[in-house]
């Protein structure tokens, strides 16, 4: 007793802390403080193993989102990776690989962190879950951004912007919005970045004041490159230049400065803009230092800051290698499109094979119906007529026979009528069908009964030529049988045949072929 007393206890604490990890998981996006509180009451060591994931998974989470940045490494995510790539489903993946890749990237590991973050696209994009894609298309967009990897800023912002429509999110609107007009600003299509940048400010209030400081940054940087200095300068001053905190309103600043000819307060102003923490601030920040100390006349600064602009940028491509990564992203794009295309064509290729294999047996089943309703009729002709033979005998012998069989002969001779009615019946239906293809009239209205009929008077009408057919044909149907009583019988050319049946020419050569293939 005691030892099952102890195994249900056990059995009652695993459940109680896949409870309080589901609890976690529950309130991790709105309740960050209480995840935080409910994730240290966990007792970690002694986990099963779906509860070491999903513990692993969490604590990066809240991590992550508590600013516990600097001391976040990958390695208890990467095991709950390991975990769910071989036992999870895709939203666990999905999200583990995300946050792997968001870890990654806050310590400057842009290749990798954009590796786990595609693999968590490929995931989230058979999910239902809008708000894991928005995150993951945004952090894309970051990441390339990193690597000045154009092209695909530009394409994760668009895709960042039609999520946030769908999921109706004014602030994150307000964000792509700005990130689309970045990305076109980096092509030079400074028109359409206009457009969105225009189009941000619709989002204003519902943004933070560093979103916000982002917003106007773009709007002064559009006023500047479109010749309006003085809007720029004076967005720039109210809106951007206040946030101690952000250094890159000093770069746009300091090409105002260039342009009106102030060349120290520009240089003052690139100074400041070189402070920024943002990469490709920083670097066109060198490159304008470089350029106002050579128009200045010091060549030797102007060298020193080139070399050093020169340098950074070696560091960063070493780091990112943004071409290898650009070329990676590429080809996994393509090869996802490709087993996609692939999938859906076995997919098609199967439906095609059920279907065909499913007309296939609807036109087998209605063959063999047809053959055996013929066979049938054919037997039947044949036992009448046998059955009439021998009507005749047995009324001959009744009649010699001197015995009174008056009921009997009477039912001999009904049935010798009836049968006799029934072959004449059929006969003569099929001798007027004859006779209407014989006048070249048509029969398309003609009833499947009517169309058996007239190939029963043919086999009786050219027996020789229909033992000729049934030795070198199988399974022909009945209309098939018509058309070589014209064909064969009475010679009609294609133009004859196709207007007694009601068809087109194509139609004829058509079932001349399907003929030739019953062929024995």
């Amino acid at each position: 007793m005691m030892v099952v007393g102890l195994l249900l206890a056990c059995g009652d604490g695993r459940k109680d802390t896949m409870w309080r990890l589901q609890e976690v998981g529950d309130v991790i996006e709105s309740r960050l403080d209480s995840a935080a509180v409910l994730l240290s009451e966990v007792e970690v060591k002694g986990l099963a193993e779906e509860e070491a994931a999903l513990y692993g998974l969490l604590k990066t989470m809240a991590d992550y989102k508590t600013h516990h940045k600097d001391h976040l490494s990958d390695s208890l995510i990467s095991s709950s990776i390991s975990y769910y790539d071989q036992h999870g489903d895709r939203w666990h993946r999905a999200s583990a690989y995300y946050y792997r890749g968001c870890v990654r990237y806050y310590h400057k590991q842009n290749m990798e962190a954009i590796h786990d973050y595609k693999t968590a696209e490929a995931l989230a994009e058979t999910l239902d879950d809008e708000l894991l894609r928005n995150k993951i298309y945004e952090m894309l967009a970051y990441a390339n951004y990193s690597i000045n990897n154009k092209p695909e800023i530009l394409r994760y912002s668009l895709k960042l912007l039609d999520s946030s429509f769908k999921m109706r999110d004014s602030m994150m609107l307000a964000r792509s919005h700005s990130m689309v007009a970045t990305g076109y600003s980096n092509i030079g299509q400074i028109d359409s970045a206009y457009v969105y940048v225009i189009k941000s400010l619709d989002y204003i209030d519902a943004v933070d004041s560093k979103t916000q400081s982002d917003l106007f940054f773009n709007v002064a940087t559009y006023y500047n490159e479109t010749g309006n200095a003085e809007k720029a300068e004076q967005c720039l001053k109210d809106r951007v230049l206040k946030n101690a905190n952000d250094k890159r309103g000093y770069l746009t600043m300091a090409r105002i400065r260039k342009q009106q000819g102030k060349t120290e307060e520009a240089i003052d102003c690139a100074k400041l803009a070189s402070e920024t923490s943002d990469h490709q601030t920083y670097r066109k920040a060198l490159d304008l230092l470089a350029e106002l100390y050579s128009e200045h006349g010091d060549s030797s600064k102007a060298y020193v800051i080139k070399k050093r602009c020169d340098e950074f940028t070696d560091s960063l491509e070493r780091a990112n290698k943004t071409a290898e990564t650009a070329l990676w992203q590429m080809n996994y794009d393509e090869g996802r499109q490709s087993n996609v295309l692939n999938h859906r064509m076995v997919w098609m290729l199967w439906i095609i094979i059920a279907l065909s294999m499913m007309v296939a047996l609807a036109i087998g089943l209605g063959m063999w119906w047809h053959r055996r309703k013929v066979i049938r009729m054919s037997f039947r002709l044949d036992e009448d007529a046998r059955r009439i033979s021998e009507l005749h005998m047995k009324i001959e012998q009744q009649e010699k026979s001197e015995k009174d069989s008056g009921e009997e002969m009477a039912r001999l001779k009904e049935e010798l009528e009836n049968r006799m009615e029934r072959i004449s019946g059929t006969l003569l239906v099929g001798t007027q069908m004859y006779s209407q293809l014989q006048q070249r009239q048509s029969i398309a209205q003609a009833t499947a009964k009517e169309l058996q009929c007239l190939v029963d008077y043919f086999a009786q009408l050219r027996p020789k030529r229909w033992h000729e057919w049934e030795r070198k044909y199988k399974d022909l149907s009945t209309v098939q049988y018509v058309f070589l009583i014209m064909q064969d019988d009475l010679r009609y050319d294609d133009e004859t045949i196709a207007a007694t049946l009601n068809v087109k020419r194509p139609s004829v050569r058509s079932m001349r072929s399907r003929i030739k293939r019953r062929e024995k």
